[in-house]
C-alpha cells in the first residue's frame, strides 16, 4: 500500500509556520500533547533574556502591541506567499531584537523562499553555534545549505539532526524534514529527509513535486520495504548478515476517481539499490523522476488512496 502522504496536503515552509503550522514535520510537534524536547542547560542562549528553545508565544510576550501587528501581518504576507514582503517586515522586526532566535529563524526561512540562501546562512549559523540542540536552526541550516551547493555543510547539519534525533531532543512525532526546495520548470521539487525509516514501507527520504498553486502532483519515495529482503538476503547474504537492506526508488501520483467514487492513484517503480542510496544520488534521481527524464520498471495503476 502507498505511503499516506502520497494525498496530503503539506506547508511549503519549516520555520515560519512555527507560528501557525511550521512545516508538516514541524507542525505535528508542535500540536503533540506531549512536552517539547528539552534543551540541556549546558547550551548558552544568545542573550541573558532570551532563552535558545523559545517559543513563538513567548516571543509575542516580549513584543510590544505594535510589534506584535508587524508580526501578524509578516505572517499573513507570509501564508500568501509574499515573502519579500513578509522580509522586509521581519527583518524591521530583527533590526529591533537582533539576539532573537525565533525571529532569526523567521528570516532565515524568508529568505530561503526569496531563493537567497546566502543570507540564510548569514542568520542562522550564529544560532546554531550558539544553541546547538535547537533542531529547528539545525534543520533551516541544513536546507540552506543544499540550496546553496554546500555538500560538507549540509551532510554535517543531516548528522547533527540525526545525532539531535538519537538524543531524544527532537520531538518523538517528527520524522522527517525539508531538506531541499528544486525549482523544476514551473513546479518545486521538496525533498524531505527522515530522521528514521517510517511507514510501512520505512521510507527514508520524500520528494513532493508541487505546482505554483502548491498543489500536490507526484510523491516520490526512497523505500526498504520488508517485503524486499528476503530476495536480497538470497542474493547478497554476508551483507545482509551485516545489516544491509535493498531499498527501491518509487513514485506515486493521483489519478481521479474510480467507479465507486473513490481516489485511485498509479504507484511506480523506478530502481533497486542495494544499501542506502546517499543524498546526492537520491536528489539527482528525485529531480530526473520530476523533470519525465527517467522512465519506471513497472507501474500499477488504479490503487486506491489510504
Amino acid at each position: 500500500m502507498p505511503p499516506t502522504r502520497l494525498s496530503s496536503r503539506r506547508p511549503l515552509a519549516i520555520c515560519l509556520v512555527l507560528f501557525c503550522g511550521l512545516s508538516a514535520s514541524i507542525a505535528r510537534a508542535q500540536s503533540a500533547s506531549t512536552p517539547p524536547a528539552p534543551v540541556p542547560p549546558t547550551v548558552a542562549p544568545l542573550s541573558a533574556s532570551v532563552p535558545p528553545d523559545e517559543t513563538v508565544s513567548q516571543l509575542r510576550e516580549r513584543l510590544s502591541p505594535g510589534q506584535r501587528q508587524q508580526l501578524d501581518d509578516a505572517l499573513a504576507a507570509y501564508q500568501a506567499n509574499r515573502y519579500a514582503d513578509a522580509l522586509t517586515v521581519l527583518n524591521q522586526l530583527r533590526d529591533r531584537h537582533p539576539r532573537d532566535p525565533i525571529l532569526a529563524k523567521f528570516v532565515a526561512e524568508a529568505s530561503l523562499n526569496t531563493g537567497d540562501a546566502a543570507s540564510a546562512i548569514t542568520a542562522l549559523k550564529p544560532l546554531a553555534a550558539a544553541a546547538t540542540s535547537d533542531w529547528q536552526a539545525s534543520a533551516l541550516l541544513a536546507r540552506a545549505c543544499a540550496e546553496s551547493g554546500d555538500a560538507p555543510c549540509r551532510d554535517a547539519e543531516m548528522a547533527h539532526m540525526l545525532a539531535l534525533h538519537t538524543q531524544g531532543l527532537i520531538p518523538a512525532n517528527v520524522k522527517d524534514y525539508p531538506l531541499e526546495h528544486v525549482k523544476i520548470g514551473t513546479n518545486t521539487l521538496i525533498i524531505f529527509s527522515s530522521l528514521e525509516p517510517w511507514g510501512g514501507y520505512k521510507i527514508c527520504a520524500l520528494g513532493e513535486v508541487r505546482n505554483a498553486d502548491g498543489k500536490l502532483l507526484l510523491t516520490t519515495t526512497i523505500e526498504s520495504n520488508d517485503a524486499d529482503q528476503p530476495d536480497f538476503a538470497k542474493e547478497h547474504p554476508k551483507q545482509a548478515e551485516q545489516g544491509m537492506r535493498r531499498f527501491s526508488l518509487d513514485a506515486y501520483a493521483e489519478t481521479g476517481l474510480n467507479a465507486a467514487g473513490q481516489r485511485t492513484q498509479t504507484h511506480y517503480t523506478f530502481a533497486f539499490f542495494d544499501g542506502q542510496p546517499s543524498y546526492d544520488t537520491i536528489h539527482e534521481n528525485f529531480v530526473k523522476i520530476a523533470s519525465g527524464k527517467s522512465s519506471p520498471l513497472s507501474s500499477r495503476t488504479g490503487l486506491i488512496v489510504p
